[in-house]
Order: structure tokens, then C-alpha cells, then sequence
């Protein structure tokens, strides 16, 4: 007779001896494992997310106008700074370290006052309470000019002056261009009138330089171009007043057909014309008068006898 035997497995008991229990609101470890990498796969996602949001720096490039680094003198040059900041940005301009302007729209226009320069810009870039800041520099060089038209001069009415250009320069023009004999050229000679400033402008490296200079008069006269002979003791000789400033000058009056009427060396108030041609009364009418004063300057125009 055979005899069976009972064996109970106790395996649900082993199987919790086997594994560490959790409390009631714990996780089984094959889950918990599974949020953990998740949420450190988040974690990863916004770092970078914020550090892509807030690195949004001024990223600061410089377009000149002209497109060069070198001006001209009296040239102003057009900044403007472009970013990548997506958010609110405040721009601050420094000219040789010293705050010149802040504002918001990135642009500034410098006229510089001395030949080297340079000048900076500092962004802040604020976005969602995170400011970042940067910065970017450039050099500003204007051209170095030494144009020169001369010192003033003061001289006698009637002098034939010379005015010479000196300096740096690839060409140059005399203004009033009227006044001198060859506009163009560097040395010029003039016969002012009255007090009288010539501007000088040259050409230099593209660039156009100014420079003045002043002739000023001394010993001033005026030419009268009337007179009246007729004996009444008044205006009755042509009497130029100061002409014995130029005692070497020498007077010839001639008539409309180029004959000569009257010749003076050192035409003066004693020698002054009566409006006669060798004793004889000359009718009234217009007359031509060359003077030369004696240093270089000739005189021309015309005499009215008013009777």
C-alpha cells in the first residue's frame, strides 16, 4: 500500500522574503527607476533651456558709415549696434572712456573733435528678470591734415599780393576765384579793394580741407570819378585823396580815342589835373586814367568832367 505525501510550496513567502517591501505609497523599483531617469532627463532639458534663455548677450556688430575706420576732418560717422537680445536692451556709448549717451535703439552719431578716438558700446540684455551684459570697441581715426594759406597780411592799398598754399594736399582752389589770377595753382597773386578773406580749399586723400586767410588794407583810398573845372574854387582839380602814399606812382589820362591828354610822374594835390590838355579847357565828357602806384599795382577807369 502505498503512501502519499503532502509538500506544501511556500513560495509567496519565500518570494516576500526574497524582496524588500516598500510602504504603501512607494513605488515598485523598476517604476521608480523609470521617473528617476526621467526626471533627470527634464532636469537636463530646462538647464539648458535656461541657460540658452538667458545667454542672450548682446551679440554687438558695428556698421560704420562710411564703411571705414578713417573720417574725414569735419566728418561725422552714423553707429549702430545690432543684437540677438530678445528681450529689453539698454545700450550705453562711451567716446575715450567718457559716457556720452544711453539708449534703447542701438544708434549714435559722433562727430569727433580730436584725430584719434575710440569709442565703445555696453549692452544689457534683460530677459525674464535675467540681465546679461557685453560689450564691443572700435577705433575711430580722422585724418591729419596740415593745409595752410598763410599768415594775414596787413599792406597798402593797391599792393599786388602773393598767397601761397603749403601742406599736405592734391589740389587746391582759391576762392573768391574772381579776385586772384590763377585760382588752381597753389601760389596766387591778388589786388584787393578792401579788406578781404580768400578761403583755400584743398583735396587730400579724398578728403576736402579748408583753410583762410585775411588781407587786410592799409592806407585806404578811393578813386573819385568825377570833378567839375570851372573855376569856382571847389572841386576844381581831380585830387585823389590819398595818393601821396605812393609817391612813385606815375599818371596818364587819355580820351576815348587812346590819345593822351595828361602825364604825371608823382601825381599829388600840387600837379593834380585841371581837365586841360596842354593849357587848353577840355570839354565835358568821360575820360581814361591808368595809374600805376609804384609798387607793382596799375589802376584803371574812367574820370568824369561835370561842368
Amino acid at each position: 500500500m502505498r503512501r502519499r505525501v503532502r509538500i506544501q510550496c511556500q513560495i509567496s513567502q519565500k518570494k516576500r522574503l526574497l524582496t524588500p517591501s516598500f510602504p504603501r505609497k512607494g513605488y515598485p523599483p523598476a517604476r521608480d527607476s523609470l521617473i528617476l531617469l526621467k526626471f533627470l532627463i527634464v532636469r537636463s532639458l530646462v538647464i539648458v533651456l535656461l541657460m540658452l534663455f538667458s545667454n542672450a548677450v548682446c551679440r554687438a556688430q558695428w556698421q560704420l558709415s562710411p564703411l571705414n575706420d578713417t573720417l574725414c576732418p569735419g566728418e561725422s560717422v552714423s553707429f549702430t549696434v545690432t543684437s540677438s537680445c530678445a528681450g529689453s536692451a539698454l545700450y550705453t556709448w562711451k567716446v575715450n572712456g567718457d559716457s556720452v549717451l544711453s539708449n534703447s535703439t542701438g544708434s549714435f552719431v559722433f562727430l569727433p573733435s580730436q584725430l584719434n578716438n575710440t569709442i565703445e558700446v555696453f549692452c544689457s540684455c534683460t530677459v525674464g528678470g535675467v540681465t546679461t551684459t557685453g560689450s564691443i570697441s572700435t577705433p575711430l581715426v580722422v585724418l591729419a591734415t596740415d593745409l595752410f594759406a598763410g599768415p594775414d597780411q596787413f599792406v597798402d592799398s593797391g599792393t599786388v599780393v602773393t598767397l601761397q598754399a603749403t601742406g599736405s594736399f592734391d589740389s587746391v582752389l582759391w576762392s573768391p576765384a574772381y579776385l586772384v589770377n590763377y585760382p588752381t595753382l597753389p601760389i596766387v597773386q591778388t589786388t584787393p579793394t578792401q579788406n578781404t578773406t580768400y578761403m583755400l580749399q584743398g583735396y587730400y586723400s579724398g578728403c576736402a580741407v579748408f583753410d583762410y586767410v585775411t588781407v587786410n588794407l592799409t592806407n585806404v583810398f578811393k578813386i573819385p570819378n568825377t570833378f567839375s573845372p570851372n573855376d569856382d574854387g571847389t572841386n576844381d582839380t581831380w585830387i585823389i585823396p590819398g595818393i601821396e602814399n605812393y609817391p612813385q606812382n606815375r599818371m596818364l589820362i587819355m580820351n576815348r580815342f587812346g590819345d593822351l591828354l595828361y602825364e604825371s610822374s608823382g601825381y599829388n594835390v600840387v600837379n593834380a589835373w585841371a581837365g586841360k590838355r596842354n593849357g587848353q579847357v577840355l570839354p565835358d565828357g568821360v575820360y581814361y586814367y591808368l595809374l600805376e602806384l609804384g609798387n607793382g599795382t596799375v589802376k584803371k577807369g574812367t574820370i568824369s568832367i561835370i561842368r
